[in-house]
């Protein structure tokens, strides 16, 4: 697949305002020239090998959706949004410093300049200009609670986040899955920028490294990918397109995916979890769309000896993230 028809040259400026706009871009038709197909199906998500909070491996089920091929671009993000924080500029860099609110305020406005129906709501209202200024880290615990009550309409056919589930699903290559420990290839520095092949931990211009077999770049390393999930434990009943923890107030965490070209390579794995509060904005924090597609015939969730009932116990509550990771600064 020969990404270079996707993006041009990146030309890096100074200031918020990175780069003037290229001639006669459109973010909308730039997007959805890169949405791929991911047929739906079932899969084991988790890991048994690695970390706690990714166990037990379980059977899900996701619905057919696309997603882009790319991470979000800074010259995309700044022709909807009209800004870029980024702190390494480029056009075809992966935009970063976004919080997960500016990420789903991106997908609604998006949504509205191609014609579609936008997926999240606040307090009712679907119209992001309405939602009031996104809250900072500094925001007072009272914004921050009028904010995590933020909404998702699946069915609506906009811009979105990807679940948790449709995210690892896609990595490891949908329903032809590739078995690899990174997406893409075995080897971390075939198909993604992290720690071990980066020593200057910038990021990089989107789709240099190879993609995996479902045409998705970077979905190792680059920049971390927020998702829409509250992150908790694994509800291992709901393996039919699960959405995560369902109280915001458990963990206060939204999920991010896939590691950033800041992370060792035990973070780029296909499995691993990490999470953040949804407020935060870091340098090597980014994340891409999906849209919801009409449900494709799928194999039921099969019952295993890993699934178990909500009523269960689950050994020691919230299992928090194990490691670290370096990057984060607002």
């Amino acid at each position: 697949m020969n990404f270079k028809k996707f993006v041009s040259a990146a030309v890096f400026l100074s200031g918020v305002f990175a780069f003037a706009q290229t001639a006669g871009f459109n973010a909308a038709d730039s997007i959805a020239s890169k949405m791929v197909s991911v047929e739906g199906g079932t899969f084991k998500m988790g890991s048994l090998d690695n970390e706690k909070n990714e166990s037990p491996v379980h059977d899900v089920k996701v619905n057919s959706f696309l997603m882009c091929a790319t991470e979000v671009t800074q010259e995309e993000y700044e022709a909807v949004m009209g800004c870029n924080y980024s702190a390494n500029k480029g056009k075809t860099l992966p935009v970063e410093e976004v919080s997960w609110y500016d990420a789903v305020i991106f997908c609604n406005k998006l949504s509205e300049m191609s014609g579609f129906e936008p997926v999240y709501s606040l307090g009712g209202s679907k119209n992001t200009d309405e939602w009031g200024e996104i809250p900072r880290m500094d925001a007072s615990e009272e914004v921050k609670a009028i904010w995590s009550s933020v909404e998702a309409d699946i069915n609506a056919d906009g811009y979105r986040l990807p679940t948790e589930a449709e995210w690892e699903y896609a990595a490891k290559g949908g329903n032809t899955p590739e078995n690899s420990v990174y997406s893409g290839s075995p080897v971390i520095t075939v198909c993604a920028w992290s720690k071990v092949n980066s020593a200057d931990g910038i990021t990089k211009e989107v789709g240099l490294k190879r993609a995996n077999v479902l045409g998705l770049f970077d979905m190792s390393g680059n920049v971390w990918e927020w998702c829409y999930d509250w992150y908790g434990n694994y509800r291992y009943a709901a393996n039919d397109n699960p959405l995560g923890e369902s109280d915001s107030t458990v963990t206060g965490k939204k999920i991010r995916r896939g590691g950033s070209v800041k992370s060792d390579a035990v973070f780029c794995r296909n499995e691993n979890r990490a999470s953040s509060v949804p407020v935060l904005r870091g340098v090597d924090l980014g994340f891409r769309v999906v849209r919801s597609a009409p449900a494709a015939a799928a194999p039921e969730a099969e019952t295993s000896d890993s699934v178990v009932s909500d009523t269960d116990d689950v050994s020691d509550g919230i299992i928090e993230d194990v490691f670290v990771d370096d990057g984060f600064s607002k």
